[in-house]
């Protein structure tokens, strides 16, 4: 079975049609909080094993004005990761993004959203389950006109195209095995992870606008 039709399997009547760009299946999805999966093979460093990327875009809003801008700025201040601990059973807690502090030092972080994700029981029992190995959520951006994904990153803060989020997982050596299971797996907590983010996103843009 080829890697498509195991990824069409996996996700079911969820997918809507698959299609092949540059270096990953491009999954468009219906009846779904998703409505694009990314999901590509990449050789870790210098080695001959592979990780597998899951990239989904969350947007919230197409359209931006002022007020999307203060919108896409203050989740900015929120972006989040997990840390997994363990060996054998994992344990995992969200942190603030590295990235965050990486691009934008400047940038003062806020834990509500890292607090909310922590006390969800349900999404900590998925990410027990995916066994993923990173999970990040990032505010959308792309590479367009950007010399650099640093600068992507910083010229999206200043004038925001599009209003949503980025959530990149990744799952390491070895999930060749099991790919079919690892897939329908990372799915669903993709896919619970973007309505909390949505739920989430909405009540900000409504403190937002009363700042």
């Amino acid at each position: 079975m080829s890697e498509l039709e195991v990824i069409k399997l996996a996700l079911g009547k969820n997918v809507d049609s698959a299609s092949w760009d540059l270096d990953g299946w491009v999954i468009l999805l219906k009846d779904s909080r998703l409505r694009s999966l990314k999901i590509s093979r990449r050789l870790v460093g210098i080695s001959f094993d592979w990780e597998w990327h899951f990239v989904t875009p969350l947007i919230i809003r197409e359209v931006v004005d002022d007020s999307g801008g203060q919108l896409y700025r203050e989740m900015k201040r929120r972006e989040v990761q997990i840390r997994r601990r363990g060996i054998f059973r994992y344990s995992y807690e969200w942190v603030t993004s590295e990235l965050l502090s990486k691009v934008f030092p400047d940038v003062a972080p806020v834990d509500d959203l890292m607090i909310r994700l922590n006390r969800n029981n349900q999404l900590l029992r998925l990410l027990k389950r995916s066994v993923v190995d990173e999970l990040h959520v990032n505010t959308y951006f792309d590479l367009t006109g950007a010399s650099s994904p640093d600068d992507a990153l910083r010229k999206h803060y200043e004038s925001p195209k599009m209003i949503g989020w980025l959530i990149t997982a990744i799952k390491g050596p070895g999930s060749e095995w099991r790919f079919g299971p690892i897939v329908k797996r990372i799915y669903e907590l993709l896919d619970f992870l973007a309505g909390e983010l949505i739920e989430f996103t909405r009540e900000l843009e409504s403190r937002a606008l009363n700042l």
